[in-house]
């Protein structure tokens, strides 16, 4: 399993095309040379900002930016998808149990209940979405998502210029969440 960084907006409801985020990751070097494209996909190889940008904690992580071979997926690149009629929600394997907003119980059974637009809070009734769960950034929910591939929960953070810098080049806000590989995309 790959975890990955991913940067979205602020508000799920909030998109672009994935040209505005290509342009501020590229002004920022975090990405560099395109891998792949698709329809609601572009990957590309990690630029020499990357490791200025995507913030790791600990003194010395390995950091590897080139794959073995051609089925490697355990590298550091990015990934941009969308954007999506509807927000998408990503989650893991190991995604914690999120908090309703309102009465901060946990939904035990979430992976049932949000396969619907919203669903009700078992302790409370209350109609939530899987936005508006408190994830402790342990999932994300855009329409527009930028992956930092083979970053592990926790491992790091953006940095306040990368999200400043998306921020200006689409005109709204961004949050980051970890998870793991989206498979939508091809790896590169």
């Amino acid at each position: 399993m790959i975890g990955s960084l991913y940067l979205t907006p602020t508000s799920p409801g909030d998109v672009c095309d994935l040209e505005s985020p290509a342009q501020a990751l590229a002004a920022l070097q975090v990405t560099a040379k395109p891998i792949a494209t698709g329809k609601q996909c572009r990957v590309y190889c990690a630029g020499d900002g990357f490791a200025r940008h995507v913030v790791f904690a600990g003194c010395s992580p390995h950091l590897r930016f080139e794959p073995r071979d051609a089925h490697d997926r355990h590298y550091c690149h990015v990934a941009l998808h969308g954007p999506f009629a509807h927000p998408r929600i990503i989650t893991g394997q190991n995604t914690v149990k999120p908090r309703c907003p309102h009465c901060r119980a946990r939904l035990a059974d979430w992976r049932k209940r949000l396969d619907r637009a919203a669903a009700a809070c078992t302790a409370c009734g209350i109609l939530v979405t899987a936005a508006s769960l408190d994830w402790r950034q342990h999932a994300a929910v855009g329409r527009a998502l930028v992956e930092l591939r083979n970053v592990f929960p926790g491992e790091a953070s953006p940095s306040d210029q990368l999200l400043h810098t998306l921020a200006e080049h689409t005109g709204f806000s961004w949050r980051h969440a970890w998870s793991t590989l989206l498979d939508t995309c091809p790896p590169g």
